[in-house]
Parts: structure tokens; sequence; C-alpha cells
């Protein structure tokens, strides 16, 4: 190693502010490596604690918890952290965790296959067939809203809250129709 290169390294600074560079023993040395090493590893974890927070958070075997957050972590095909920190921030933002994207996509792409399809038929004129060019216009219209409609289902899903009213509503109309 060349003497410029360690000129400029922290190590050899500290060595020289500490005075054993120059005369001080191996084992002076050596000690003055290690105590550098013990203050750079604690600079550094408190530097790395400052960027990424940790959390610990404990799951009860006796209840169930960790079990179910495992098989929620595997349906939506995460790790059990991915899927924790996922859900936090979908609660934190009242939204759902999509189980699956890949198939979200393939929902949408069939979606848009059959708005293609029903776009084809309906430039197809046939001569007398001015009703049925309505009806095709008319399915090609449904698909289209239906296509948004679950483009903004999966992409901007309703808020957990609002469906957990709905749903006590529902019930609550439905015993009093009984």
């Amino acid at each position: 190693m060349t003497m410029s290169k360690r000129k400029n390294s922290e190590m050899w600074e500290y060595l020289e502010s500490v005075g054993v560079l120059e005369n001080g023993t191996d084992m002076e040395i050596k000690s003055a490596k290690k105590a550098y090493r013990k203050i750079y590893l604690l600079k550094y974890k408190r530097k790395q604690r400052e960027n990424k927070p940790e959390y610990t958070v404990n799951f009860s075997d006796r209840k169930g918890e960790l079990s179910r957050v495992q098989t929620s972590a595997k349906r939506h095909k995460m790790t059990v952290t991915g899927f924790i920190r996922s859900a936090v921030l979908a609660y934190i933002a009242k939204r759902y965790i999509v189980p699956d994207t890949l198939q979200v996509a393939q929902l949408e792409q069939y979606l848009s296959d059959c708005l293609n399809e029903v776009q084809n038929i309906s430039r197809l004129k046939e001569k007398y067939t001015w009703d049925r060019e309505n009806k095709y216009t008319a399915i090609e219209k449904r698909i289209e809203k239906l296509e948004a409609e679950i483009h903004s289902l999966f992409r901007n899903p309703s808020e957990v809250i609002n469906d957990c009213k709905n749903k006590i509503i529902q019930e609550s109309s439905f015993q009093e129709t009984s």
C-alpha cells in the first residue's frame, strides 16, 4: 500500500491523531486499530438506525396470530416482513392489499381482449343490420364501462371502513324486511 492511500484513509488519520503510527509498538498499533474499528462500527450502526429504523413485532402462537400472518403472506406471495409492511401501509392509506398483481393484470388483459373482439365485430357492417350494429355498440360500451370499473376497483379499491359500513347497512335492511 502506498503512503498516499494510507494518508487518505480514516484509519490512518486516526492512528496519526493518536500518535501511535510514528512511534508506537506493534501491539499499540493493533490495539489502536481495534479501538478505531469499534468506534467506526458504533458510528456506522448509529447512521444505519437513523436511515433505516427497525421495529420488533411479537405475535402469539397460542392465538394463532403468527400462523395467520404467515398464511396470508404466502397467499400474497410475499415474505412475512414484506407482507406486514404492505399491510400497515395499506391500512394507513385505507386500501386493500391485492393478493396477486399478476392475476389482476391477466384479468385486465382478458377484459381488454374481449373489448377488442367486440370492436372488431362491430366494425364488420352487414347489409340491413343497423339493429345489430346498435346491439354491438351497446355491448362495446358496456364492456368499456366494465373494464373501467374493474380497473378502478383493482387499482384504487374502496376503503375498508366503507365496505364494513355497507355490509352492516345491508344486513340491517335485510333483517328489517324479514
